[in-house]
């Protein structure tokens, strides 16, 4: 349940309001569990900018394809009309040999702020080594047991987004989706393709998942939730408490990340995710050492940590 926080000095009223209090979560924690998406609503972007002519001609049905295949299946295979939003935006880079190319993709996903008008982004990604063969005329079936260049990169990311999408609403509930995740990931190493090995020096699809289902880094999947439940759809009830909240969260990831190997992807998604948010949250936060908090965690943003702390003067 979200924090409540705050004193109520007497006791009569304390139990009053303690009542109501959790009479309002108990109807905010059905109608955000309720709106746990099982689908998605992806929005699919396609640069041919870098493909010649007679190769865009081979392509001008894929961004339909791809768009077809990923919003019309059940990823979870349960029953809601609630989807979740995301966004794929895929640069086509080269064309090595017929039908096969080469792309670069951002990745990104949001859900709803409770009881506001506005959307956080959960999940924000690049990848940028996507090898897929894609033939105009074949259709893209889904067979989670055979590797696919094309439908099990889109497998693997679907499965990703909304798996963090449950995490940020219930400790844990993403798991089954980070499991299918990671046995496509399992089916693309075995493949031998390039983009599904580890990589010690950029993002790497098996590194991210191994570490996501990593026991050790259990303390980022329940700051996950602690973040976006106890924190962002708390902010209309008890703004204090709901950025109290975030800011242990963040702590919490502090503290692992100076216990891991600083090359973590888990971690740095996180941050990539939520560095501009946490400095545009803060401005009117009583403390203003908070930032010296966001900066210890997340170094690689301090400059948009420093520009908040600034605008608070």
């Amino acid at each position: 349940m979200p924090y409540i926080g705050g004193t109520i000095s007497h006791t009569g009223t304390r139990m009053n309001t303690i009542m109501k209090v959790f009479g309002t979560f108990a109807v905010m924690a059905a109608l955000i569990g309720s709106a746990r998406g099982q689908q998605v609503d992806c929005n699919v972007q396609v640069n041919y900018e870098a493909v010649s002519t007679a190769y865009k001609d081979l392509l001008r049905d894929f961004a339909n394809d791809v768009s077809s295949y990923v919003n019309n299946y059940n990823w979870a295979q349960a029953s809601s009309d609630v989807k979740v939003k995301c966004t794929l935006n895929i640069f086509i880079q080269s064309v090595t040999s017929e039908n096969h190319y080469t792309a670069q993709v951002f990745i990104g996903s949001q859900r709803p702020i409770y009881k506001s008008d506005q959307n956080t982004v959960v999940v924000r990604l690049f990848d940028e080594m996507w090898e897929f063969t894609y033939v105009r005329t074949k259709p893209l079936n889904h067979n989670p047991r055979t590797f696919d260049d094309l439908a099990s990169f889109l497998d693997f990311y679907m499965y990703l987004i909304i798996g963090y999408d449950n995490d940020t609403y219930e400790r844990g509930s993403g798991t089954p989706l980070f499991q299918s995740a990671s046995d496509v990931a399992s089916l693309g190493r075995a493949s031998g393709q390039k983009g599904w090995q580890p990589n010690a020096t950029s993002f790497a699809r098996i590194q991210l998942i191994d570490e996501i289902q990593n026991p050790a880094y259990e303390t980022l999947r329940t700051a996950l939730y602690t973040y976006h439940y106890c924190g962002l759809d708390s902010l209309a009830f008890n703004r204090r408490g709901a950025l109290d909240n975030i800011r242990r969260a963040v702590t919490s990831v502090g503290i692992l990340r100076n216990n891991v190997d600083p090359r973590n992807q888990f971690i740095r998604t996180f941050f990539e995710a939520k560095a501009k948010e946490l400095a545009d949250l803060f401005l009117d936060y009583p403390d203003p050492n908070v930032y010296n908090i966001f900066i210890a965690a997340d170094p690689s943003h301090r400059q948009a940590y420093d520009e908040a702390f600034q605008k608070r003067k």
